[in-house]
């Protein structure tokens, strides 16, 4: 079970047509994977398959420090001297893929929800009462009084300052621009990615995009980069959990402002508790290297790492413009654009066939988002249990479904988090004790311990091109 959560998506939780429509954007994608690693496309076939990190074109995982000045900025003359950066075949897809889904999403909102959203604006500046969302919950929690705007925009003043602050107080290398760079990106995004996920329950992050223009914006600078990745990425993020939190309050009948002091509670806890975490974390003996103990290898922390490198210390330009290495996964932005117009028309072209209807292109493209490091074995066994529960459970057993259904998973996740805790710090903290069984030790065995090449370099010798 924790296998499967490990992006959130809970079969349990979400439609079943998500789940099987992200199955089979996963199973497209791995084609693309192996099309790419087998014809050796990008020099691909010298490296491992599926992984999250930046190599040299020795095969060698990338010595960022050879490209870099007493300053930590980009230095032209090492990285003349040592090498361009290359990813496996799967970060590759998995890029292409980030690149559809953000033109995607702008697309499949106007094509599929451009009524709502007018709707949305209208009512925004309405000041009567809005009939179109009157509905039963609007009705029972019209009772209790609403947060004042005002307070909310309290939250964002102060969030702002202590943004800038820290941004202006300590060598970050780069302006206070950033928070509001943040702002703007969610501002143009918070909507059609809010609609996907209230109706998917996909989480779509602006990690890439984040950066992507971060790093064209101050080329050369890695940590410059991550303050925009950061705030670019963040601000959004979090925003969809506040509405998630709102939406939750909502159907609940919470009281709105019960809901706000709860959630600025949290807020507040979080940031302790999280800070103490971290440094627990990056004081463990070798965290985020192949010889971590307890297998602290930190397979998200790696993926913004190889961000970094790419998009911060090389910066897009050399990675993804003209002449770059990998140039052509731009394909990816005007791909996603046309994916949802194309089914929009068709679907409406042949009203007769419903399982067109349950095609839904953000989650196929999704689905491609799984590897590096991540694969088959983490969204697979989601089908089967998605189709138990919210098809054959549901359509046959309905009160049972309603009764048991969302208990089930909330005590399934919570089993997860009591016995990781109980079973990391009684047995494995300690190293005294090893559980010697074949979960345990097939992860180390063949290429899931050291990872396999389809090609090999003679001694000496490296691939791609001459000079860069």
């Amino acid at each position: 079970w924790n296998i499967l959560l490990w992006d959130q998506m809970d079969p349990l939780m979400v439609p079943f047509f998500n789940t099987v429509n992200r199955f089979a954007g996963l199973v497209i994608s791995a084609f693309a994977v192996l099309g790419v690693w087998y014809s050796n496309t990008f020099n691909t076939g010298y490296l491992p398959i599926n992984s999250n990190k930046v190599f040299d074109h020795f095969g060698k995982f990338y010595n960022v420090t050879r490209t870099l000045d007493e300053r930590g900025m980009f230095d032209a003359e090492k990285y003349t001297a040592y090498s361009p950066a290359y990813m496996s075949a799967a970060n590759l897809t998995v890029y292409a893929c980030f690149f559809a889904i953000y033109t995607a999403t702008i697309s499949y909102a106007f094509m599929y929800h451009r009524h709502e959203i007018m709707m949305g604006f209208k009512n925004l500046f309405h000041r009567g009462e809005r009939q179109e969302y009157n509905d039963i919950h609007n009705r029972l929690m019209s009772v209790y009084p609403e947060v004042p705007e005002w307070w909310y925009l309290c939250c964002l003043l102060i969030s702002i300052a202590f943004g800038c602050a820290g941004i202006a107080a300590w060598p970050t290398y780069t302006t206070v621009g950033t928070v509001f760079y943040g702002l703007a990106l969610c501002l143009v995004f918070i909507i059609p990615i809010g609609i996907i996920r209230a109706i998917t329950g996909i989480p779509v992050t602006l990690n890439v995009l984040a950066e992507f223009i971060g790093g064209a914006w101050v080329q050369g600078n890695a940590l410059a980069m991550n303050f925009f990745k950061t705030f670019g990425y963040v601000t959004c993020a979090h925003t969809i959990q506040f509405l998630n939190d709102l939406k939750l309050a909502h159907y609940t009948k919470i009281p709105p402002r019960h809901a706000f002091w709860a959630q600025m509670v949290a807020c507040l806890v979080s940031t302790v508790v999280c800070t103490g975490v971290l440094n627990f974390q990056i004081h463990i003996k070798d965290v985020c290297t192949t010889s971590a103990p307890n297998r602290f290898y930190c397979p998200g922390n790696n993926t913004f790492f190889t961000a970094s490198v790419l998009w911060g210390t090389l910066g897009p330009h050399k990675v993804f413009g003209k002449g770059g290495l990998y140039t052509t996964l731009l394909i990816g932005f005007p791909v996603g654009l046309v994916i949802p117009p194309i089914l929009y028309y068709v679907t409406r072209a042949f009203p007769q066939k419903k399982w067109l209807r349950q095609i839904h292109p953000i989650a196929i493209i999704y689905g491609g988002l799984t590897w590096a490091p991540y694969n088959f074995a983490y969204v697979w066994p989601q089908v089967p249990i998605g189709f138990m529960a919210m098809v054959w459970l549901k359509s046959r057993y309905l009160a049972c479904w309603s009764k048991y259904n969302y208990v089930l998973s909330a005590s399934w996740s919570a089993a997860i988090g009591i016995s990781a805790i109980i079973i990391f710090f009684s047995v494995q903290y300690s190293g005294k004790v090893s559980v010697n069984w074949w979960g345990n030790e097939v992860s180390y065995q063949g290429c899931e311990d050291t990872a396999c090449t389809r090609l090999t370099l003679p001694k000496g010798e490296f691939f791609g091109p001459r000079s860069w």
